[in-house]
């Protein structure tokens, strides 16, 4: 074998190596999804004591981080019924462009509007959770 029959084979070998190398670099998959929907913050509410029956309670809350991660758009509250006029409630959003390890110091928080229908009289506990973390229980005597 001559020296540049040599040299043609170190240098196929060393394509082919960083051929390989970029091949498996590429097909490396990512497992964090760059949008999804997931709940969001609630910090605070603020409900009404007392209602109508027959009238719905509006209940003002703030959502939202004081950290920017992610372009997140509001979607709606899970409201679930545990006992009988008891109501866990978690705000849902769409979070897109999903920065993961990066967080900048940004306040991103917004106040909307939880409507609640009132069927019946009585007690209503409204318990606002961020995530599975307890925020607070409003009260409303509905008449």
């Amino acid at each position: 074998m001559s020296d540049n029959e040599s040299c043609s084979m170190k240098l196929l070998y060393f394509l082919l190596a960083i051929l390989s190398l970029t091949t498996i670099s590429c097909k490396k998959t990512n497992d964090n999804p760059k949008s999804k929907t997931d709940y969001i913050p609630i910090n605070a509410a603020n409900t009404p004591r007392n209602v109508t029956q027959g009238q719905p309670i509006f209940s003002r809350v703030n959502c939202g981080s004081y950290d920017h991660f992610a372009d997140i758009k509001f979607l709606n509250f899970e409201v679930k019924e545990g006992l009988p006029r008891q109501l866990e409630i978690r705000a849902k959003a769409f979070y897109d462009n999903i920065q993961y390890g990066i967080s900048l110091p940004v306040v991103s928080t917004f106040d909307t509007t939880l409507t609640l229908q009132t069927p019946m009289t009585g007690q209503y506990i409204l318990k606002f959770y961020s995530f599975n973390k307890f925020i607070e229980a409003d009260t409303v005597e509905v008449n």
